[in-house]
C-alpha cells in the first residue's frame, strides 16, 4: 500500500451533504472556523491509513486552486468545486504516521517541471516569488515562518494518529534556554556578506576552561524557524539527550545564493573551513577537533553536508543528511527544461564510490513520498554505497515529502543518535 495517493472518488459526508443543499455552505465554512481543518476520518478499507480531505474557500477570480498535498505536480492536486459554492476539496488517503505541511496555490501553472521549457521555468519561479502559496485559513495546526525583510507568514500542517511526536520542539516555560548571537560575515572568497547565528548552550561560560562540540547547519534561517533547532538543542539538553554544543548557523548571502553554494561548491567550502571556522574557533569556545563537529542541511543543504563529509572530512566527522538532492552534478542549469538536461548525474555518489572509506559517520533520511525518481533511487544508491564500504551509516526512509514537518522532528532522532550525552 502506498503512503499517499489521491481519492478521486472519495467525498467526506459534509462535502455530501454539501452536494446535495449548496446553500449550506456558509454555515459548512462556519463549522470549519470553529472545528478546524482539514477534514480527516479513518479509513474503513486500509488499517492504518486516513482519509484527509483539504478544503479551501475558492477566490471568484480564480481559474484553479492546487493543493500541495506532499508529493507529486501542482497539476495533480487542483481542487474540485461543489458546484454552486466556494468550496473546493481534493481527499488523499494517507498513512497513518504522517505528517505534513500544505499550502494552496491560486493560479499556480500547471505545466510538470520536468516537461516545462526554460520560459516556463522562469515564468514559475517569478509566479512562485511573486505569489506565495496560501495558508489554510482553518488550520488546526501550523508553525510560523519568520524571514528577515518578509513579513511574518505561518505554515499549516497536519498530524495523522500514528505521527511521531515532535513535543521536543514545544518551549518549555522555566526551562534553561541557550542564547543565539547574531552575526554579520564577509566572505573575501565568495566576495560576498551573509548572516550567521551562533547558539550557545545554556551555562555557556565564554571565560572557562570546556570546549564544546560544534553543529554547522545550512539555511541557517529555516533552520531557526521552520526547524527551530535553538530550541530543540535547548530541551534535548535539558533531557540529557545531547552534550551541550554550540551550533553555528549558516545563512544564504542572496535569495539565489544557495543554488550556487549548496550542490558541491568548491569556494563554499573553503570558505567554511579557512574563513568562518577559524573564526568561530577565535570568538568562540569551540572544540578544533573532527569528532566534535557535525554538520547538517536539508535538500540542497543535504546534498551539501554529504559533500562536506567527502570534501572535509578532516573538519567534519558526522554528516546529518535530510532528503539530500543526490540527482544533481556539475552541468545542471535550472534554467534549462529537465528532460533536456545534458549533467553529471549523482556526481557525488560516484566520488564516495571511487573514494576509499573516510572518518566520517552517517545519518540519511529520505521520506517516501519524495519524488520516485530523482529523490529516493539516489539516496538508496548512497546508501549502498556507504554500506559497502563498511561505514558507520544509520539511514531511513521515514512517511512524509520534501517538508519541513517531518525533518524538524527527525532532525532531533539523528542528534539524539549522533551526538548523545556523555
Amino acid at each position: 500500500m502506498t503512503v499517499a495517493e489521491r481519492l478521486v472518488d472519495h467525498l467526506h459526508p459534509e462535502l455530501a451533504a454539501l452536494r446535495d443543499d449548496p446553500s449550506g455552505a456558509a454555515e459548512f465554512w462556519s463549522r470549519l472556523a470553529r472545528d478546524g481543518a482539514p477534514l480527516v476520518e479513518p479509513d474503513p478499507r486500509t488499517p492504518g491509513h486516513s482519509i484527509v480531505t483539504f478544503v479551501f474557500p475558492l477566490p471568484p477570480q480564480a481559474k484553479h486552486v492546487a493543493v500541495n498535498a506532499g508529493y507529486g505536480n501542482a497539476s495533480d492536486h487542483v481542487l474540485d468545486r461543489i458546484p454552486g459554492t466556494d468550496v473546493g476539496h481534493a481527499a488523499y488517503r494517507y498513512r497513518d504516521d504522517v505528517r505534513l505541511s500544505y499550502a494552496f496555490a491560486v493560479n499556480v501553472p500547471l505545466v510538470p517541471y520536468e516537461e516545462a521549457t526554460a520560459t516556463e521555468i522562469v515564468e514559475m519561479l517569478a509566479y512562485g516569488r511573486e505569489h506565495p502559496p496560501l495558508m489554510d485559513p482553518h488550520h488546526r495546526q501550523h508553525f510560523p515562518i519568520r524571514v528577515e525583510g518578509q513579513p511574518d507568514r505561518n505554515l499549516s500542517f497536519v498530524s495523522l494518529p500514528d505521527a511521531p511526536d515532535q513535543s521536543v520542539l514545544d518551549r518549555r516555560e522555566g526551562a534553561p534556554h541557550g542564547q543565539v548571537h547574531r552575526h554579520r560575515f564577509t566572505s573575501e572568497i565568495l566576495g560576498n556578506e551573509r548572516r550567521i547565528w551562533v547558539y550557545t548552550p545554556p551555562g555557556y561560560d565564554a571565560s572557562g576552561g570546556q570546549t564544546y562540540p560544534v553543529m554547522a547547519a545550512f539555511d541557517g534561517g529555516g533552520a531557526l524557524t521552520l526547524t527551530p533547532l535553538h530550541r530543540m538543542l535547548d530541551n534535548l539538553i535539558a533531557d540529557g539527550r545531547v552534550r551541550p554544543m554550540v551550533a553555528l548557523f549558516i545563512d544564504n548571502a542572496t535569495e539565489t545564493s544557495r543554488q550556487d553554494d549548496l550542490p558541491c561548491s568548491e569556494p563554499f567550502a573553503q570558505f567554511v573551513e579557512t574563513e568562518l571556522l577559524p573564526w568561530l574557533r577565535a570568538n568562540y569556545r569551540v572544540s578544533h577537533e573532527a569528532k566534535d563537529h557535525a554538520v547538517t542541511g536539508v535538500s540542497y543543504g543535504g546534498l551539501a553536508a554529504m559533500w562536506f563529509g567527502y570534501r572535509l572530512p578532516h573538519v567534519f566527522g558526522t554528516v546529518i543528511s535530510q532528503a539530500a538532492s543526490l540527482w544533481w552534478g556539475p552541468g545542471w542549469d535550472m534554467s534549462v527544461r529537465f528532460n533536456d538536461q545534458k549533467y553529471a548525474t549523482e556526481w557525488l555518489i560516484e566520488q564516495y564510490a571511487a573514494s576509499p572509506r573516510l572518518p566520517v559517520r552517517f545519518w540519511m533520511e529520505i521520506g517516501l513520498m519524495e519524488h520516485p525518481s530523482r529523490m529516493l533511487p539516489p539516496n538508496r544508491r548512497m546508501k549502498s554505497v556507504l554500506e559497502g564500504k563498511g561505514y558507520d551509516l544509520t539511514y531511513s526512509e521515514p512517511a512524509g515529502g520534501h517538508d519541513y514537518a517531518l525533518w524538524r522532528g527527525t532532525l532531533a532522532d539523528a542528534l539524539t543518535k549522533m551526538l548523545p550525552a556523555v
